[in-house]
């Protein structure tokens, strides 16, 4: 029978040599095994001591998942970092960042973060308060206390009124906490603009007759107009934001 051709073991057929074939070509069956074992396992250069169970389990095992050229890991086809991270047991970021104003994850709370890191609630108040010592003003649009989120002594503090820069070259501010001003004000009479009325007065008993072109008529220099106006207070208020202010006093 002729010798069969191929370049790996599983060219090999079994019913060959048939008891018929010469003897001549036992040399050429053994070169197409030698040929065939050594194509098959081109990297074996030393002897093989597992047993035939640890190679099945080691040939049995899955592809990996993440392969690596030596420097960047990247996942395997059909492989998704979703998947690896159920496997591993790994959950996402609690806390994130844009690059520059980190933000907590959806559905984690400050305080499950503080349990995290083992931060207790005194020393993260603490810490709250440090930034805000007595004598601290705290704003905000939201009513809540600040004693709430740092605690601390707070007072609610400039209810109606703005805030204004310390500045010891003026009186109405050269002292903390000194309040002044008024959201009204009437003028007097040397606050208003200066300005003069207009009218014309003839007295009638002059030597000439009144209102005649061809006498001469008197005019009483010292009259007065009649007054207008009721002298209500005007506003005199800013434009402004409200928000909610508080003082820390203790």
């Amino acid at each position: 029978m002729a010798l069969e051709t191929g370049t790996y073991i599983n060219s090999l057929n079994a019913s060959n040599p048939a008891a018929t074939d010469a003897l001549a070509q036992a040399d050429d069956h053994l070169r197409l095994l030698k040929s065939s074992i050594r194509l098959s396992f081109p990297n074996i250069a030393g002897a093989i001591t597992g047993t035939h169970t640890a190679i099945n389990a080691k040939v049995a095992e899955p592809v990996s998942a993440i392969t690596s050229d030596g420097s960047v890991p990247s996942l395997a086809t059909g492989i998704t970092g979703a998947e690896v991270k159920t496997l591993i047991g790994a959950a996402d970021a609690a806390i994130t960042t844009n690059g520059s104003t980190p933000a907590l994850a959806s559905g984690i709370t400050a305080e499950e973060v503080r349990a995290l890191i083992g931060a207790s609630a005194s020393a993260t108040a603490a810490t709250l308060l440090a930034v805000y010592p007595v004598g601290s003003i705290y704003t905000s649009v939201v009513a809540t206390s600040p004693a709430t989120y740092f605690g601390g002594t707070w007072a609610v503090f400039g209810a109606g009124r703005v805030l204004t820069g310390f500045d010891n070259s003026q009186t109405e501010f050269d002292t903390v906490e000194e309040t002044g001003g008024a959201m009204t004000h009437t003028l007097t009479i040397d606050q208003m603009p200066a300005h003069t009325h207009t009218f014309t007065s003839e007295d009638p008993q002059g030597t000439g007759a009144s209102g005649s072109a061809n006498g001469v008529s008197e005019f009483d220099t010292a009259a007065t107009t009649g007054s207008t106006g009721v002298g209500q207070a005007h506003p005199i208020l800013q434009p402004y934001i409200v928000v909610h202010m508080w003082k820390r006093t203790a």
